[in-house]
């Protein structure tokens, strides 16, 4: 997700990025081509023109479905614009939750067309990305070994905020959701279709064909809003049944995180919450307890990791001689330090992790 405030009148005087099209005068195609970048992202901006695009398309009566695309080959949506995500950290919490809630109602806005949505996804589909394609009726994804599905957000220190919560277990159970949603890790396409994630799985080049015949089938089966239907009702599972979930998936939680991480234990109280709820009052509950992390130490600690991480694979030669570095200090003992120290240590390089307060280096040496 991003949290970069959006409104639906705004003047645009950048590029497009989502251009339309027609195929047979019944089918329209919305395909994702940031330019300049390498991949699309969801900033702002691109929200704004998805917005302006289902304005219009709610009020087609003559068209049997939509397929959202990208232009990029190898690439569907890598996630959200994490610069405006940055520059968010220090909004109020009611901006937060508001935020939040005004993305969620956006891509939700997919289940109320009156015609089929299929998501065709080529390459990289994760996070803010995943949660559109969720919003979807349907996903057709490429046989592609570059084609991954996920929701990194607790990597970052947060969970799905648009939607991702609400619909990925009502779709794919909440067995699955919890797996995919608290541990951050991607699914490939035959997973994805195993899953039930994705009807199907194609070549890339037939990927837009087989988006077509599904629409049609679609369009005469009706089997889509039958889907609609069961969606929009509370999960169906026994409080013995969830109550053993809750306990199985948190005691795996603490175990992999130490207790160091809040945000995986945070989605789990979020996706058992809100499977005893409808899809409008689980959002909610997203919305306001996403708010609760937004912002926190963790979170910022973890966007500057990945920022400092990326900025790394940029450099030329980075990684080149890594058997130069014959010794590491870490400065703090604290949750990132140690981790930092950790995957030191793991690589046999001798490292020294030094803190100010005594307590702190004593407990972050334990931990590693």
């Amino acid at each position: 997700m991003v949290v970069a405030a959006f409104t639906p009148n705004e003047k645009h005087v950048m590029s497009a990025t989502i251009t339309r099209s027609n195929l047979d005068g019944t089918i329209a195609v919305l395909s994702l081509d940031m330019p300049d970048k390498g991949a699309n992202i969801l900033s702002s901006h691109v929200l704004n023109e998805l917005e302006e695009h289902l304005d219009a398309l709610e009020n087609e009566d003559d068209l049997k479905g939509l397929i959202i695309s990208s232009g990029k080959p190898g690439t569907f949506i890598a996630g959200a614009d994490l610069r405006e995500f940055v520059a968010s950290l220090d909004a109020d919490r009611a901006d937060i939750v508001g935020l939040c809630r005004r993305g969620r109602l956006l891509f939700s806005r997919l289940h109320e067309l009156p015609f089929v949505s299929v998501a065709a996804i080529d390459g990289i589909c994760v996070g803010g990305g995943a949660e559109l394609a969720i919003a979807c009726d349907r996903r057709i994804v490429s046989q592609s070994s570059a084609t991954q599905f996920g929701f990194p957000e607790v990597k970052l220190g947060l969970f799905p905020g648009w939607g991702g919560t609400v619909w990925t277990p009502r779709i794919v159970g909440l067995y699955n959701a919890v797996e995919m949603i608290t541990g951050g890790e991607s699914i490939d396409a035959g997973q994805a279709v195993q899953m039930g994630l994705a009807t199907q799985s194609v070549p890339p080049e037939k990927l837009l064909d087989a988006a077509i015949r599904m629409i049609h089938q679609e369009s005469e089966s009706g089997s889509f809003l039958k889907d609609r239907e069961q969606w929009s009702q509370p999960i169906e599972m026994s409080e013995t049944e969830l109550g053993f979930l809750g306990v199985t998936a948190a005691g795996f939680i603490e175990q992999k995180t130490k207790g160091h991480y809040p945000a995986p234990l945070a989605a789990l109280e979020v996706l058992l919450g809100g499977a005893t709820l409808n899809p409008q009052a689980a959002g909610e509950l997203e919305s306001e307890e996403m708010a609760n992390l937004f912002g926190s130490p963790v979170n910022r600690a973890l966007l500057n990791v990945f920022f400092l991480t990326d900025r790394n694979k940029k450099q030329i030669g980075a990684h080149q001689n890594p058997a130069a570095i014959e010794a590491v200090g870490v400065i703090g003992a604290g949750v990132m330090g140690q981790g930092i120290a950790s995957a030191n240590i793991r690589r046999k390089i001798p490292t020294l992790l030094s803190d100010t307060a005594t307590e702190a280096l004593r407990k972050g040496i334990q931990s590693v």
